[in-house]
């Protein structure tokens, strides 16, 4: 049982500590949404830091740029959410 319960917190960790990956909202447009698991060390700022960083990533692949359209993030409130992100951008 005790072995079921750290599979399943591993599991659970690692859902929440993925990005959404980038997700086409439009033409060349796409959002990234990310929720961290860092607990309250993790700030929102840093989520979103790297959630851009991934969107630099994607965009390059097709030898692009990213375009930030627009960011949100928040930090963690002990016991309610955990630090969180979100951008919508182009790759121009």
């Amino acid at each position: 049982m005790k072995n079921i319960l750290s599979i399943a917190g591993i599991l659970l960790c690692l859902v929440a500590c993925s990005s959404s990956g980038p997700v086409q909202t439009g033409a060349d447009t796409y959002m990234i949404t990310k929720q961290s698991a860092g607990g309250l060390a993790v700030p929102g700022a840093r989520v979103k830091a790297e959630i851009i960083g991934e969107a630099n990533q994607f965009c390059a692949k097709s030898g692009k740029r990213i375009e930030l359209l627009s960011a949100t993030s928040q930090n963690a409130i002990p016991f309610a959410r955990m630090s969180s992100a979100e951008i919508n951008f182009k790759c121009v």
